[in-house]
C-alpha cells in the first residue's frame, strides 16, 4: 500500500464523551487499515501521569536515577520514556513527525483543540440532545453517531459501521481525496 515515504504521516483524532466508544472503534478502525496494508499508529491523549515503564527494570532504573529520556531497544521493537517539559497539546503535530514518521497514518484518541482532522463520536443515550461539539472546527469531517443528525452539513456514518468509517478515512486523510 502506501507506506509513507515522505516522513509526514497524516492523522485523524477522535473526539467524544467518555464512555462513546472511542477505543472501541479504534480498535476496529486500526485492524482494518492495518489489513489493508497500511502502516498505523495510535496516539492516546490521557489528563492522568503515566508510567508505563516496569519498576526496578534497567530502563525504569536509567530513568529514576534521573535520565531525561531513556530508550528500549530490542531485535525488533523500541521502547521510549521520556519527560515531557510542558507539553501542551499544541505540540502533537511535531510528534506524530517526529516519533510516526514511518507511519502511513496515526489515529489519535483525544487532542480536542489540535488542528488535526477530527472525527467525532457520540450515542444517543449518552448525551439525548446531541449537538456536535465541534460543528464549526474546519476540522472536524466526520460526525459518527447512533443516529444521524438533522441539519448537519458534514459526512455521517453509523457509529457502528467501522467499515464504512475505514473506508472514508482512507479515501479522505490516507489518500486525502477531495471531501
Amino acid at each position: 500500500m502506501l507506506k509513507n515515504t515522505e516522513g509526514n504521516p497524516k492523522a485523524v483524532s477522535f473526539v467524544a464523551k467518555s464512555g462513546t466508544g472511542k477505543t472501541t472503534l479504534i480498535e476496529k478502525i486500526i485492524k482494518k487499515l492495518s489489513g489493508r496494508g497500511y502502516r498505523v499508529s495510535s496516539v492516546k491523549h490521557t489528563d492522568h501521569d503515566i508510567d508505563a515503564d516496569i519498576p526496578g527494570k534497567d530502563s525504569w532504573r536509567h530513568k529514576n536515577a534521573g535520565a531525561y529520556s531513556t530508550m528500549l531497544l530490542s531485535a525488533g521493537k523500541l521502547s521510549f520514556f521520556s519527560d515531557a517539559d510542558n507539553f501542551s497539546d499544541a505540540g502533537v503535530e511535531c510528534l506524530i513527525r517526529k516519533y510516526f514518521a514511518a507511519s502511513d497514518i496515526v489515529i489519535i484518541e483525544g487532542f480536542k483543540d489540535v488542528k488535526i482532522k477530527k472525527i467525532e463520536l457520540f450515542r444517543k443515550d449518552l448525551n439525548p440532545d446531541f449537538e456536535p461539539r465541534f460543528k464549526n472546527d474546519p476540522n472536524l469531517i466526520l460526525v459518527c453517531g447512533d443516529e444521524p443528525v438533522e441539519n448537519l452539513k458534514i459526512p455521517q456514518i453509523n457509529i457502528n459501521d467501522s467499515e464504512k468509517i475505514a473506508d472514508f478515512i482512507e479515501r479522505n486523510i490516507i489518500l486525502e481525496t477531495v471531501l
